[in-house]
């Protein structure tokens, strides 16, 4: 009887780091830090249509994005607070080109099979001058290696885990013709323990966030899509007239500029 409920759901590594994101205490407090950010970086985008990818349990979007339509994009079909739910893969979105103001991607290119494909897609649905956030985790750092570690001591939980260095999401986002703006760092301290030692490691964390120390365990990230501006650019240079030189004799020295005009035989009165 436990193989057949274990054939009937078998976790993944989302299903994993979503119950890290609830029972363990820095999950919890990497959430918090993380709805904190998208209340700031929400509170400026405004648009018709927010799609979330990969939000987990737990997090209510009822306040979080100021548009009309909040959508929640999942394979399984889960509920979330405050959004319509929409079964579908990441790396497929069944939406319309240009149709979805603002996309927020939690940790969805981090377990996709395709990431490459999932960040086509999102330019595909973004409208022109859309947005973009991005949040992960930073495999540059103490947290992200703690991370890396993890799959080879408990492959069965985050073998599916596949975190990108910074840089070169960037530069995925550079060639997709995305503005990237500079990351917000979170978790720069993992905090340790569960009392007294937790509490002050968590302050100093809240002073090393609020002063922007980079290498933090994880990371906001925002980038506007931006049409056409290189490409244009790129086609003016080339259609532009090239004026090629034409060879012009030199007068030589001495020599008279102008020819002298003679009369002609036929003007002259006889």
């Amino acid at each position: 009887m436990g193989n057949q409920a274990s054939g009937r759901h078998r976790k993944t590594t989302r299903d994993h780091l979503y119950a890290w994101y609830q029972t363990s205490l820095v999950g919890r407090r990497l959430r918090q830090q993380i709805i904190d950010e998208l209340d700031v970086q929400l509170e400026r985008l405004f648009g018709y249509h927010t799609l979330f990818l990969g939000v987990p349990p737990g997090m209510s979007i009822k306040d979080l994005a100021h548009s009309q339509t909040k959508l929640v994009a999942n394979l399984d079909g889960e509920l979330v607070d405050g959004a319509q739910t929409v079964v579908c893969t990441d790396e497929g979105l069944p939406f319309g080109t240009e149709s979805i103001d603002t996309v927020i991607v939690f940790h969805a290119l981090e377990v996709s099979s395709d990431p490459h494909q999932t960040l086509r897609e999102i330019h595909r649905i973004l409208v022109p001058n859309g947005n973009l956030l991005i949040i992960g985790f930073n495999p540059s750092s103490l947290f992200g290696l703690g991370w890396l570690c993890g799959r080879f001591i408990v492959p069965a939980k985050w073998r599916g885990l596949s975190l990108e260095r910074l840089p070169r999401l960037t530069d995925w986002l550079s060639l997709l013709n995305f503005q990237v703006a500079r990351p917000r760092h979170k978790l720069v301290l993992r905090p340790l323990g569960k009392g007294v030692l937790f509490r002050w490691m968590a302050r100093l964390d809240d002073w090393l966030i609020d002063h922007q120390v980079p290498l933090g365990g994880a990371f906001v990230l925002h980038a506007k899509k931006q049409v056409g501006a290189g490409i244009k650019g790129l086609q003016r240079r080339r259609s532009r007239p090239r004026l090629v030189p034409i060879p012009v004799s030199r007068p030589v020295v001495g020599s008279k500029t102008h020819p002298q005009r003679t009369s002609s035989p036929f003007n002259e009165n006889s």
